[in-house]
């Protein structure tokens, strides 16, 4: 059994490297304002960065207001800022602040500055992988509090989909006679289908621990539609609503207790691509309950990201939840913190 698990799992390695060794070749072209030329392969506009991979520089960003003429023969997702999707090669003349898509015999032009994303379709695996790390650990010895904050994210997309994994776990310590220990975890899988005009549907899947909540368990499977009424090079904005099933288990609890839930959700992001990169993102989720009279849940978080070399950044997170009805109805009401953390992003 042991020498089977080994192969699959050498297989599987196989078959992702594969993946990851087959990028197209490097024939696309970037002109830069400065007169300097690239032969490259485009790997995304995102953010307000074009990157693209070249041989002799590696992967580098280049600012999307710095482009001066572009091309490339290969199969792009196109985004402006008002929603609007096109397909096709891309193009880019000297001397025009026009972005050109060439899906066929339909030829479609978008000014420069209303372009927001640009995404390949033709890519391996891992060009189609974003993701980041981060860990935190703190110690007091005059209240003898440790803390230790791990934060992944990891995101997949193709041409209309995208999947997001992320995992967060803080584990407190406090007094080193009495070992008190708590824990908050929080782990969520969730899919989004791009749609037209702005809208996005999502299904997702989380679970959660909060001891401070006296909250053993949360299990959470929902569905929503969002909308974006901003979404430029600098700013993001989209709200959402759907509804969700919750399956709680209270600390010291052995049955769990089902409800449902309404979900209100707002998330704001803002960019600023100077280097070194900084990045914010806030969100609020409000919870009503649908079948427990009165209660309701309330999550917000705040994150600042700043970049301190390329690829590795420091982060602030504030986080409160609030729950107006505690699953075992002595835990508190508020949780919040304050986390520090270094981390990689890939």
């Amino acid at each position: 059994m042991s020498r089977r698990i080994l192969a699959t799992i050498i297989s599987i390695f196989l078959i992702l490297s594969a993946g990851s060794a087959s990028a197209r070749p490097k024939t696309d072209h970037v002109l830069l304002k400065n007169g300097d030329r690239l032969t490259c392969e485009i790997k995304q506009l995102s953010r307000g960065k074009l990157q693209v991979k070249t041989d002799d520089m590696g992967t580098i960003d280049i600012e999307w207001d710095e482009i001066a003429g572009l091309d490339s023969d290969f199969f792009f997702r196109v985004e402006d800022s008002n929603g609007l999707r096109l397909f096709g090669a891309i193009q880019i003349t000297e001397g025009e602040e026009v972005l050109r898509v060439i899906g066929g015999m339909m030829i479609a032009s978008l000014e420069l500055s209303t372009v927001v994303e640009i995404f390949p379709i033709e890519t391996g695996f891992w060009d189609r992988l974003d993701g980041s790390l981060s860990i935190g650990f703190s110690y007091t010895k005059a209240s003898e509090v440790a803390q230790l904050t791990f934060d992944w994210a990891n995101r997949f997309s193709t041409e209309k989909n995208r999947y997001d994994f992320n995992a967060g776990a803080i584990v407190t310590e406090t007094s080193a006679e009495d070992s008190a220990l708590t824990r908050r975890y929080d782990v969520t899988l969730a899919y989004y289908r791009l749609l037209r005009n702005r809208w996005t549907g999502s299904g997702n899947i989380s679970f959660e621990r909060n001891d401070e909540l006296s909250l053993q368990r949360r299990i959470q499977p929902g569905v929503s539609l969002g909308y974006s009424p901003i979404k430029t090079s600098h700013d993001i904005l989209m709200f959402s609503l759907g509804v969700a099933l919750n399956s709680e288990l209270a600390t010291g609890a052995t049955t769990p207790t089902q409800s449902a839930e309404g979900v209100i959700s707002g998330n704001y992001q803002r960019f600023r691509y100077d280097s070194p990169k900084t990045d914010i993102r806030t969100s609020l989720v409000f919870y009503p309950s649908l079948t427990e009279s009165q209660r309701y849940r309330l999550a917000y978080k705040l994150k600042l990201r700043r970049e301190l070399i390329k690829d590795f950044f420091f982060d602030i997170d504030f986080y409160t939840d609030y729950d107006s009805d505690a699953p075992s109805g002595e835990g508190e009401e508020y949780d919040y913190g304050i986390i520090t953390s270094l981390g990689y992003t890939y």
